[in-house]
């Protein structure tokens, strides 16, 4: 089961409520042809995509029956928006329930940046189940960054579903903060020759939040190519479990997949479990998968601290470089700075 090493149980979805705000902020230009609005019943019969569970059945058929937000960007062919469009999603007393289905159509050679940031006030109980899906055709390149950073007390439950036809490429960055329970899941499927898929991303847990992170790169096409990062910390009482997966079906001969996860254990009474797979049904093909946990390296934490720093901010230096490789891939300045605000006033304390 999908959730039994985090401990969700006897859970019941909210009743659904309607989103009221304006949620898209985009000052741009967009190229002839190309649309941008929210998801509408045209777009969504557009996409037939297979059974996938995504996060699970449950949340997934959720979404697809009640969803009361989300986008739809359409892209002709060989289009290209210069500027980032972003979605705001900031739940109060008047909107406590985010429940987005974006759909994404990328036609041949097409490239776009879409940040969604998912935020809430602190005094309410938010609630967010989510599914974006990506089409990127023949060429077009993708770029979908999201940050999550809700209050310690709202749940947060998001599926990402990809398609890539032949040389389609697309860009993953995921940034995980906030919520008591946060669960996400990247589904990507290469099915084009030479399609590309990067997933960077970057988590913190502290208190008793718990993550569940599941990140799969389904290799069909030849000569496909993967590439899954992360990097965490975890601290207080906090639970992790990573899973990155990486399946080489048949006929995606000479495709290559990486997957590494990197977590810094601030305190004992954490708890990480990280489980990378490999699978595979093809020969020639080159996979590795790594992952490791550990304490900061003492020797690194004393040099630091002889140079004049104390504990607490050697120990914030620490974390930032590890972060920021991931952190400088985002195109918005200010969304940079906000993450780096929110990650150094979490790891003073540790």
């Amino acid at each position: 089961m999908l959730w039994k090493r985090i401990g969700l149980e006897d859970f019941q979805f909210p009743s659904v409520l309607n989103y009221t705000k304006d949620y898209i902020k985009f000052e741009g230009e967009l190229p002839i042809g190309a649309e941008l609005n929210r998801t509408n019943e045209d777009m969504d019969n557009y996409f037939n995509a297979p059974k996938i569970q995504g996060l699970g059945d449950r949340f997934v058929s959720f979404v697809n029956k009640f969803y009361n937000s989300g986008i739809g960007l359409s892209l002709p062919p060989n289009t290209k928006i210069n500027s980032p469009i972003k979605v705001e999603f900031n739940m109060d007393n008047e909107n406590p329930i985010v429940i987005d289905k974006n759909i994404i159509i990328a036609e041949t050679g097409s490239q776009a940046t879409i940040v969604i940031d998912y935020s809430s006030n602190e005094e309410i109980e938010a609630f967010h189940n989510g599914l974006t899906i990506v089409y990127a055709k023949e060429n077009s390149v993708i770029n979908i960054i999201k940050l999550q950073r809700m209050n310690d007390i709202s749940r947060n439950f998001d599926s990402n579903i990809a398609f890539l036809e032949g040389q389609g490429k697309v860009n993953w960055i995921s940034v995980e903060l906030g919520c008591s329970i946060s669960g996400s899941s990247y589904y990507t499927v290469l099915e084009g020759e030479a399609s590309e898929s990067n997933l960077s991303s970057i988590y913190l847990g502290d208190g008793i939040r718990k993550m569940d992170l599941e990140y799969s790169m389904i290799h069909c096409g030849p000569r496909s190519i993967s590439n899954i990062e992360t990097k965490g910390v975890l601290k207080d009482k906090s639970k992790k479990v990573f899973r990155g997966n990486l399946d080489f079906k048949k006929g995606a001969r000479h495709s290559k997949g990486s997957e590494e996860e990197y977590v810094i254990l601030l305190d004992p009474t954490v708890k990480s479990d990280s489980i990378p797979a490999l699978l595979c049904s093809e020969d020639d093909v080159e996979g590795e998968h790594a992952a490791s946990a550990g304490q900061i390296d003492e020797n690194r934490l004393f040099y630091l601290m002889s140079r004049g720093l104390s504990e607490r901010e050697a120990k914030k230096l620490i974390v930032e470089a590890s972060f920021r490789p991931i952190i400088d891939k985002i195109p918005l300045k200010d969304l940079r700075e906000l993450i780096s605000s929110e990650v150094e006033g979490r790891i003073i304390d540790a």
